[in-house]
């Protein structure tokens, strides 16, 4: 179990380390719309802070709902089949699938950068926090429905874990966005 936990927290830390850096990129960068139905990255950050927050509603209640049975006697049991969940998550980081996001999701590219970096911080915080409370296995004790590529029931630490993989997603659409920025400057 503190395997799982580990490599949970390990995903968080290199994820959100990871968005640390796209603010320090040139504005210009930020903005670059390679075409009108396409995010920037400003976008894309923005993006991400609204998936988190709507994520975090769950894995916060989620865990207090495990903390609770935990307190009421309930035991930890890992299925036998456990780590293949994490396997089917670790599709949502790498390729794209069909899923339309829900609007409440849409960036309106109208935040203040130092928000969406202030905000990031709260949400990897807020993680961390949850993963401390839930450092005996209580993650398991409460599965919540995820119908994203339809992954099916999650406990906490898979919900984590995809909110971890849903940021490796974006970080590697936010590389592309600079690449073809990198290569429209050269054209010019």
């Amino acid at each position: 179990m503190r395997n799982v936990i580990q490599v949970v927290r390990e995903a968080l830390l290199t994820n959100f380390k990871e968005l640390d850096h796209w603010f320090e990129k040139d504005q210009m960068l930020l903005h670059f719309k390679p075409d009108r139905d396409q995010w920037s990255i400003r976008e894309v950050l923005e993006h991400i802070t609204l998936t988190n927050y709507f994520l975090l509603l769950i894995i916060n209640k989620s865990t207090r709902r495990a903390l609770d049975r935990k307190k009421s006697g309930h035991a930890v049991v890992v299925p036998g089949d456990y780590e293949d969940k994490f396997a089917q998550i670790d599709v949502i980081g790498s390729k794209s699938f069909g899923w339309v996001r829900p609007e409440h999701m849409e960036p309106t590219g109208l935040k203040n950068m130092q928000e969406v970096k202030a905000l990031l911080k709260q949400q990897y915080a807020q993680c961390m926090y949850n993963l401390s409370l839930l450092k005996n296995g209580e993650g398991m004790l409460v599965y919540t429905n995820m119908s994203v590529n339809h992954l099916g029931k999650l406990d906490i630490y898979q919900y984590i874990y995809f909110l971890t993989k849903h940021i490796e997603r974006h970080i590697r659409q936010m590389k592309r966005l600079q690449q073809e920025f990198e290569e429209s400057a050269v054209l010019i």
